[in-house]
């Protein structure tokens, strides 16, 4: 948006030809006291926003595809969707490029504590988890046909790229951005735990030394939002979303828990049956095939 000189969007008002760059360090920059602040209440409001803002997005996209481009009506959208190929020239390709992002969203086994700690009655996690993942699931199926139907080969890692630069649309792009925002140290948080545990130690996090725990904590999260930022160079959106996704929340969600399993089974005595065994052994030989394709077919893009 800083960049467009054909539309007077609030972003080039604010920051003209500011390069993708600046943009990537300044996020760095907000998301780093962010990403310390341990009392995750404080993004109740954002994250009430966050949710306003990506229905937004999806009615706005939606109602832009319908009457502005291509126009016509959802109609077109379905007649379109008919005359794609049903099946992709590559599989493998296919499997490689969007297996990772799949994980993104929806393999959050591990990224559930923070909510877990968060939730006011712990035994309603498991049906308010279900629902919301269920209900995700639904409308981004919904939305993706929609949108694929509408912008064909032109679809864009991030749809709402597809749409102009207008004054409303461009404050609606915002608010995702505020959404995104606000929303990586929740994320962040579980990485983060499981870091200052093995660089800093259990016993120092919880230690009485307030000022030199302090000071380890910070660099932790610092190298973590460093690398975050130099992963952003890789490439676009889509691309690192999938990388990440197939790497990390592949192996978090298909590998590491059998191996935990096996592990804990192994040192308390206790002896798996041969059913489950097998089981657990496919399971991590299911996600290893896996996070080895995605790393290949990602990694691809980038040679």
């Amino acid at each position: 948006m800083s960049a467009d000189v054909n539309t007077e969007n609030i972003v080039r008002m604010i920051a003209p030809d500011m390069s993708a760059a600046n943009w990537e360090l300044g996020a760095a920059a907000v998301l780093y006291p962010l990403s310390l602040i341990r009392d995750y209440s404080i993004f109740a409001f954002t994250s009430a926003l966050g949710v306003f803002a990506v229905i937004g997005g999806i009615v706005v996209t939606l109602a832009y595809g319908i009457f502005v481009e291509p126009g016509g009506g959802l109609s077109v959208s379905i007649n379109s969707i008919e005359t794609l190929p049903m099946w992709p020239s590559s599989f493998g390709a296919a499997f490689g490029g969007s297996f990772g992002t799949i994980c993104y969203l929806f393999a959050i086994n591990f990224l559930t504590f923070p909510i877990i700690n968060s939730i006011k009655e712990p035994r309603e996690y498991n049906e308010a988890v279900s629902k919301a993942v269920g209900g995700v699931w639904v409308v981004n199926v919904a939305f993706a046909i929609i949108a694929l139907g509408f912008y064909r080969e032109d679809t864009q890692d991030l749809v709402l790229a597809n749409l102009s630069n207008g004054p409303y649309l461009s404050a609606l792009k915002l608010l995702l951005c505020v959404d995104l925002l606000f929303t990586f140290p929740i994320v962040f948080s579980s990485g983060r735990q499981i870091l200052e545990n093995a660089l800093v130690g259990a016993d120092e996090v919880e230690s009485s030394d307030v000022e030199a725990t302090a000071l380890q904590r910070a660099g932790v999260v610092g190298g973590a939002v460093g690398f975050c930022y130099a992963l952003a160079q890789l490439g676009g959106f889509g691309a690192v979303a999938n990388l990440v996704g197939g790497v990390a929340q592949g192996t978090l969600a298909f590998i590491m828990p059998p191996a935990i399993a096996l592990s804990l089974a192994e040192k308390s005595g206790e002896e798996i049956k041969g059913q489950e065994k097998v089981l657990l052994y496919g399971l991590a030989a299911f996600g290893t095939t896996c996070v080895a394709c995605v790393t290949y077919f990602t990694a691809s893009e980038f040679i």
